[in-house]
Protein backbone atom coordinates (compact mmCIF):
# COMPACT_ATOMS: atom_id res chain seq x y z
CA UNK A 1 0.00 0.00 0.00
CA UNK A 2 2.81 2.43 0.82
CA UNK A 3 4.39 2.21 -2.64
CA UNK A 4 1.20 3.19 -4.56
CA UNK A 5 0.59 6.07 -2.12
CA UNK A 6 4.16 7.29 -2.55
CA UNK A 7 3.80 7.03 -6.32
CA UNK A 8 0.62 9.12 -6.21
CA UNK A 9 2.24 11.74 -3.96
CA UNK A 10 5.31 12.03 -6.19
CA UNK A 11 3.24 12.31 -9.34
CA UNK A 12 0.93 14.98 -7.92
CA UNK A 13 3.55 17.11 -6.16
CA UNK A 14 4.90 18.83 -9.30
CA UNK A 15 1.38 19.41 -10.63
CA UNK A 16 0.15 21.06 -7.44
CA UNK A 17 3.11 23.44 -7.38
CA UNK A 18 3.41 24.13 -11.12
CA UNK A 19 1.57 27.47 -10.97
CA UNK A 20 3.66 28.82 -8.11
CA UNK A 21 7.21 28.00 -9.11
CA UNK A 22 9.82 30.46 -7.96
CA UNK A 23 13.44 30.64 -9.06
CA UNK A 24 14.42 28.38 -6.16
CA UNK A 25 11.73 25.84 -7.06
CA UNK A 26 13.44 25.48 -10.46
CA UNK A 27 16.47 24.15 -8.61
CA UNK A 28 15.89 20.49 -9.65
CA UNK A 29 15.99 21.57 -13.29
CA UNK A 30 19.39 23.21 -12.81
CA UNK A 31 20.78 20.27 -10.85
CA UNK A 32 19.59 17.63 -13.33
CA UNK A 33 20.09 19.49 -16.61
CA UNK A 34 23.19 20.19 -18.70
CA UNK A 35 23.09 21.69 -22.22
CA UNK A 36 19.33 21.27 -22.32
CA UNK A 37 19.39 17.55 -21.41
CA UNK A 38 17.49 16.28 -18.34
CA UNK A 39 19.52 13.49 -16.71
CA UNK A 40 18.04 10.31 -15.23
CA UNK A 41 19.79 8.63 -12.28
CA UNK A 42 21.18 5.19 -13.28
CA UNK A 43 20.48 1.78 -11.74
CA UNK A 44 23.95 0.18 -11.84
CA UNK A 45 26.04 3.15 -10.73
CA UNK A 46 25.82 6.29 -8.67
CA UNK A 47 25.59 9.68 -10.34
CA UNK A 48 27.83 12.71 -10.80
CA UNK A 49 24.87 14.99 -9.99
CA UNK A 50 24.67 16.93 -6.72
CA UNK A 51 21.00 16.82 -5.66
CA UNK A 52 18.58 16.85 -2.77
CA UNK A 53 16.23 13.93 -3.30
CA UNK A 54 14.32 11.07 -1.74
CA UNK A 55 13.45 7.88 -3.56
CA UNK A 56 12.17 4.35 -3.26
CA UNK A 57 13.04 1.31 -5.35
CA UNK A 58 10.99 -1.87 -5.06
CA UNK A 59 12.22 -4.97 -6.83
CA UNK A 60 11.89 -8.71 -7.31
CA UNK A 61 14.79 -11.01 -8.17
CA UNK A 62 15.47 -14.41 -9.70
CA UNK A 63 18.68 -16.08 -8.53
CA UNK A 64 19.81 -19.24 -10.35
CA UNK A 65 22.69 -21.24 -8.86
CA UNK A 66 23.96 -24.22 -10.92
CA UNK A 67 25.76 -27.27 -9.52
CA UNK A 68 25.07 -26.69 -5.83
CA UNK A 69 27.03 -29.33 -3.84
CA UNK A 70 24.77 -31.49 -1.63
CA UNK A 71 27.04 -34.52 -1.20
CA UNK A 72 30.33 -36.07 -2.24
CA UNK A 73 29.24 -36.35 -5.87
CA UNK A 74 25.64 -35.15 -6.00
CA UNK A 75 24.90 -31.64 -7.25
CA UNK A 76 21.70 -29.87 -8.24
CA UNK A 77 20.54 -26.57 -9.70
CA UNK A 78 18.81 -24.23 -7.25
CA UNK A 79 16.37 -21.45 -8.11
CA UNK A 80 15.80 -18.77 -5.49
CA UNK A 81 13.35 -15.86 -5.59
CA UNK A 82 13.82 -12.61 -3.73
CA UNK A 83 12.37 -9.23 -2.82
CA UNK A 84 14.17 -5.92 -2.35
CA UNK A 85 13.14 -2.57 -0.88
CA UNK A 86 15.51 0.42 -1.03
CA UNK A 87 15.19 3.96 0.31
CA UNK A 88 17.77 6.43 -1.04
CA UNK A 89 18.28 10.05 -0.04
CA UNK A 90 20.48 12.99 -0.98
CA UNK A 91 21.01 16.32 0.77
CA UNK A 92 22.72 19.12 -1.16
CA UNK A 93 24.85 21.21 1.24
CA UNK A 94 26.25 23.58 -1.39
CA UNK A 95 26.32 23.73 -5.18
CA UNK A 96 29.36 21.44 -5.13
CA UNK A 97 28.85 19.21 -2.04
CA UNK A 98 26.12 16.81 -0.91
CA UNK A 99 25.44 13.99 1.51
CA UNK A 100 24.01 10.79 0.01
CA UNK A 101 23.04 7.37 1.27
CA UNK A 102 20.62 4.49 1.14
CA UNK A 103 19.04 1.81 3.33
CA UNK A 104 18.08 -1.52 1.81
CA UNK A 105 16.37 -4.72 2.86
CA UNK A 106 16.78 -7.91 0.81
CA UNK A 107 15.15 -11.30 1.31
CA UNK A 108 15.71 -14.42 -0.79
CA UNK A 109 14.35 -17.98 -0.47
CA UNK A 110 14.57 -21.27 -2.33
CA UNK A 111 11.57 -21.66 -4.64
CA UNK A 112 11.42 -25.49 -4.65
CA UNK A 113 11.95 -28.11 -1.89
CA UNK A 114 15.38 -29.16 -3.29
CA UNK A 115 16.45 -25.52 -3.60
CA UNK A 116 15.16 -24.75 -0.12
CA UNK A 117 17.13 -27.63 1.38
CA UNK A 118 20.28 -27.04 -0.66
CA UNK A 119 20.47 -23.22 -0.42
CA UNK A 120 17.82 -22.21 2.11
CA UNK A 121 17.50 -18.45 2.03
CA UNK A 122 18.83 -15.24 3.50
CA UNK A 123 17.86 -11.83 4.85
CA UNK A 124 20.17 -8.81 4.61
CA UNK A 125 19.92 -5.26 5.89
CA UNK A 126 22.29 -2.86 4.14
CA UNK A 127 23.14 0.77 4.81
CA UNK A 128 25.55 3.16 3.12
CA UNK A 129 26.33 6.87 3.49
CA UNK A 130 28.91 9.25 2.07
CA UNK A 131 29.80 12.49 0.33
CA UNK A 132 29.48 13.75 -3.26
CA UNK A 133 32.05 16.38 -4.27
CA UNK A 134 31.63 18.16 -7.60
CA UNK A 135 34.96 18.86 -9.28
CA UNK A 136 33.79 20.33 -12.60
CA UNK A 137 30.61 21.64 -14.17
CA UNK A 138 30.76 23.14 -17.67
CA UNK A 139 27.44 24.23 -19.15
CA UNK A 140 28.95 24.95 -22.56
CA UNK A 141 30.32 21.42 -23.03
CA UNK A 142 27.54 19.75 -21.01
CA UNK A 143 30.00 18.09 -18.63
CA UNK A 144 30.01 17.40 -14.90
CA UNK A 145 32.61 15.40 -12.95
CA UNK A 146 32.28 14.41 -9.29
CA UNK A 147 34.00 12.31 -6.66
CA UNK A 148 32.15 10.04 -4.24
CA UNK A 149 33.35 8.41 -1.01
CA UNK A 150 31.15 6.07 1.05
CA UNK A 151 31.12 3.73 3.99
CA UNK A 152 28.65 0.89 4.37
CA UNK A 153 27.53 -1.98 6.57
CA UNK A 154 25.64 -5.17 5.70
CA UNK A 155 24.20 -7.43 8.40
CA UNK A 156 22.67 -10.70 7.27
CA UNK A 157 21.44 -14.09 8.35
CA UNK A 158 21.32 -17.20 6.18
CA UNK A 159 18.86 -20.07 6.54
CA UNK A 160 20.87 -23.31 6.18
CA UNK A 161 18.62 -26.37 6.10
CA UNK A 162 21.16 -28.82 4.66
CA UNK A 163 23.58 -28.87 7.66
CA UNK A 164 20.55 -28.96 9.99
CA UNK A 165 19.08 -31.96 8.15
CA UNK A 166 22.41 -33.80 8.12
CA UNK A 167 22.88 -33.25 11.84
CA UNK A 168 19.50 -34.89 12.52
CA UNK A 169 20.21 -37.83 10.17
CA UNK A 170 23.60 -38.42 11.78
CA UNK A 171 22.03 -38.51 15.27
CA UNK A 172 19.03 -40.88 15.05
CA UNK A 173 18.54 -40.90 18.84
CA UNK A 174 17.70 -37.20 18.99
CA UNK A 175 14.38 -36.24 20.57
CA UNK A 176 12.17 -33.39 19.44
CA UNK A 177 13.32 -31.39 22.44
CA UNK A 178 16.95 -31.96 21.41
CA UNK A 179 16.22 -30.66 17.93
CA UNK A 180 14.51 -27.43 18.99
CA UNK A 181 16.36 -26.62 22.20
CA UNK A 182 19.77 -28.23 21.75
CA UNK A 183 22.83 -27.36 19.72
CA UNK A 184 21.28 -28.92 16.60
CA UNK A 185 19.09 -25.84 16.14
CA UNK A 186 22.24 -23.72 15.78
CA UNK A 187 22.79 -25.30 12.35
CA UNK A 188 19.65 -23.59 11.03
CA UNK A 189 21.17 -20.15 10.62
CA UNK A 190 24.50 -18.48 9.92
CA UNK A 191 24.98 -14.82 10.93
CA UNK A 192 27.16 -12.73 8.64
CA UNK A 193 28.29 -9.14 8.23
CA UNK A 194 30.26 -6.97 5.82
CA UNK A 195 31.85 -3.56 6.34
CA UNK A 196 32.80 -1.61 3.21
CA UNK A 197 34.59 1.55 2.13
CA UNK A 198 34.46 2.72 -1.46
CA UNK A 199 35.15 5.67 -3.67
CA UNK A 200 35.16 6.64 -7.31
CA UNK A 201 35.02 9.26 -10.03
CA UNK A 202 31.75 9.93 -11.90
CA UNK A 203 31.01 11.67 -15.20
CA UNK A 204 27.77 13.09 -16.62
CA UNK A 205 28.07 14.20 -20.25
CA UNK A 206 25.21 15.66 -22.29
CA UNK A 207 25.21 14.97 -26.03
CA UNK A 208 22.68 17.56 -27.05
CA UNK A 209 19.18 17.80 -25.60
CA UNK A 210 18.17 14.21 -26.39
CA UNK A 211 21.19 12.08 -25.48
CA UNK A 212 23.67 11.68 -22.64
CA UNK A 213 26.38 9.40 -21.30
CA UNK A 214 27.11 8.69 -17.65
CA UNK A 215 30.23 6.75 -16.67
CA UNK A 216 32.15 5.86 -13.53
CA UNK A 217 35.18 4.04 -12.17
CA UNK A 218 35.10 2.98 -8.52
CA UNK A 219 36.83 0.65 -6.08
CA UNK A 220 35.62 -0.99 -2.88
CA UNK A 221 37.21 -2.94 -0.02
CA UNK A 222 35.05 -5.22 2.13
CA UNK A 223 35.76 -6.88 5.48
CA UNK A 224 33.55 -9.96 5.73
CA UNK A 225 32.62 -12.22 8.63
CA UNK A 226 30.57 -15.45 8.86
CA UNK A 227 29.75 -17.36 12.04
CA UNK A 228 28.70 -20.95 11.24
CA UNK A 229 28.08 -23.44 14.04
CA UNK A 230 30.82 -26.01 14.68
CA UNK A 231 29.85 -29.05 16.77
CA UNK A 232 33.49 -29.94 17.49
CA UNK A 233 34.20 -26.45 18.83
CA UNK A 234 30.91 -26.48 20.72
CA UNK A 235 29.76 -23.14 19.34
CA UNK A 236 30.00 -20.70 16.48
CA UNK A 237 33.35 -20.08 14.83
CA UNK A 238 34.31 -16.80 13.20
CA UNK A 239 35.43 -16.94 9.58
CA UNK A 240 37.06 -13.72 8.37
CA UNK A 241 37.48 -13.02 4.65
CA UNK A 242 37.83 -9.95 2.47
CA UNK A 243 36.93 -8.76 -1.00
CA UNK A 244 38.35 -6.13 -3.34
CA UNK A 245 35.96 -4.96 -6.06
CA UNK A 246 36.66 -2.65 -8.99
CA UNK A 247 33.67 -1.44 -11.03
CA UNK A 248 33.64 0.20 -14.46
CA UNK A 249 30.22 1.37 -15.60
CA UNK A 250 28.59 3.30 -18.43
CA UNK A 251 25.01 4.36 -19.21
CA UNK A 252 23.56 5.83 -22.42
CA UNK A 253 20.26 7.71 -22.30
CA UNK A 254 17.93 8.70 -25.15
CA UNK A 255 15.13 11.14 -24.23
CA UNK A 256 12.29 11.36 -26.76
CA UNK A 257 10.78 14.52 -25.28
CA UNK A 258 12.99 17.24 -26.89
CA UNK A 259 12.74 15.91 -30.45
CA UNK A 260 9.34 14.19 -30.54
CA UNK A 261 7.46 15.65 -27.59
CA UNK A 262 7.07 12.18 -26.04
CA UNK A 263 8.02 12.30 -22.32
CA UNK A 264 9.84 8.96 -22.32
CA UNK A 265 13.54 8.36 -21.68
CA UNK A 266 15.28 5.03 -22.30
CA UNK A 267 18.56 4.19 -20.58
CA UNK A 268 20.86 1.25 -21.36
CA UNK A 269 23.59 0.39 -18.86
CA UNK A 270 26.63 -1.85 -18.57
CA UNK A 271 28.70 -2.69 -15.48
CA UNK A 272 31.95 -4.66 -15.47
CA UNK A 273 33.30 -5.89 -12.13
CA UNK A 274 36.67 -7.38 -11.38
CA UNK A 275 38.59 -7.89 -8.15
CA UNK A 276 39.43 -10.58 -5.63
CA UNK A 277 37.34 -12.64 -3.19
CA UNK A 278 38.90 -14.75 -0.45
CA UNK A 279 37.39 -17.90 1.04
CA UNK A 280 38.01 -20.05 4.11
CA UNK A 281 39.65 -23.41 3.23
CA UNK A 282 39.25 -22.71 -0.49
CA UNK A 283 41.42 -21.05 -3.15
CA UNK A 284 40.86 -17.33 -3.55
CA UNK A 285 38.91 -16.24 -6.61
CA UNK A 286 39.34 -13.47 -9.17
CA UNK A 287 36.02 -11.69 -9.67
CA UNK A 288 34.82 -11.27 -13.23
CA UNK A 289 31.18 -10.38 -13.84
CA UNK A 290 29.14 -8.33 -16.30
CA UNK A 291 25.75 -6.73 -15.73
CA UNK A 292 23.35 -5.34 -18.33
CA UNK A 293 20.38 -3.12 -17.45
CA UNK A 294 17.58 -1.32 -19.26
CA UNK A 295 15.39 1.41 -17.76
CA UNK A 296 12.35 3.25 -19.14
CA UNK A 297 11.43 6.53 -17.42
CA UNK A 298 8.83 9.27 -17.55
CA UNK A 299 10.75 12.46 -18.42
CA UNK A 300 7.94 15.02 -18.33
CA UNK A 301 8.59 16.39 -14.81
CA UNK A 302 11.85 17.96 -13.70
CA UNK A 303 11.15 17.11 -10.05
CA UNK A 304 10.31 13.47 -10.67
CA UNK A 305 12.05 10.31 -11.75
CA UNK A 306 9.54 7.53 -12.29
CA UNK A 307 10.15 4.34 -14.24
CA UNK A 308 10.86 0.65 -14.38
CA UNK A 309 14.15 -1.15 -14.87
CA UNK A 310 15.48 -4.66 -15.38
CA UNK A 311 19.00 -6.06 -15.02
CA UNK A 312 20.84 -9.35 -15.32
CA UNK A 313 24.27 -10.29 -13.96
CA UNK A 314 26.42 -13.10 -15.33
CA UNK A 315 29.21 -15.05 -13.58
CA UNK A 316 28.69 -14.02 -9.98
CA UNK A 317 30.98 -15.46 -7.30
CA UNK A 318 30.07 -19.12 -6.57
CA UNK A 319 28.31 -20.12 -3.38
CA UNK A 320 29.74 -22.43 -0.75
CA UNK A 321 28.28 -25.82 0.18
CA UNK A 322 29.20 -28.92 2.17
CA UNK A 323 29.83 -32.54 1.26
CA UNK A 324 28.83 -35.47 3.49
CA UNK A 325 31.97 -34.96 5.58
CA UNK A 326 31.09 -31.28 6.08
CA UNK A 327 33.99 -30.24 3.86
CA UNK A 328 33.46 -26.96 2.00
CA UNK A 329 32.74 -27.09 -1.74
CA UNK A 330 31.58 -24.44 -4.23
CA UNK A 331 28.78 -24.18 -6.78
CA UNK A 332 28.90 -23.11 -10.39
CA UNK A 333 28.65 -19.44 -11.38
CA UNK A 334 25.25 -18.02 -10.32
CA UNK A 335 23.11 -15.75 -12.48
CA UNK A 336 21.03 -12.94 -10.99
CA UNK A 337 18.13 -11.19 -12.76
CA UNK A 338 15.90 -8.55 -11.21
CA UNK A 339 13.34 -5.88 -11.98
CA UNK A 340 12.64 -2.60 -10.18
CA UNK A 341 9.96 0.04 -9.85
CA UNK A 342 11.75 3.37 -9.33
CA UNK A 343 10.25 6.47 -7.70
CA UNK A 344 12.42 9.47 -6.87
CA UNK A 345 11.55 13.09 -6.06
CA UNK A 346 14.20 15.79 -6.57
CA UNK A 347 13.75 18.95 -4.49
Amino acid sequence: MRTPLLALALLLAPVLTADAQSAEECRPLRDRMLSGHLFELPILQQSALVTTHIGMRTGIARYHVPDVPVGDTRRLDALLLGFQETLDVGLRLTDWLALAGFAQGVGILGSTPPALIARGGSVDLVGQAGLVLRLLRNEASGSQVSLRANGGYDKGRSLTLLPFTRAIINNPLLTLDDVFNGDIAQYLQVPSSETTVNGGVYLAQALGASFSVQASASAEYAWQKREPFDAVAGGRVVQDTYAVRVDLSAALTADLRPALGIPIAVMGEYLFRTGRQTFVDLPHRTLHSSTLALGVYYSGRQHLQFGVGAATTLKLAPLQGLDTEDETMVSGDPKLSYGQLILRYIF
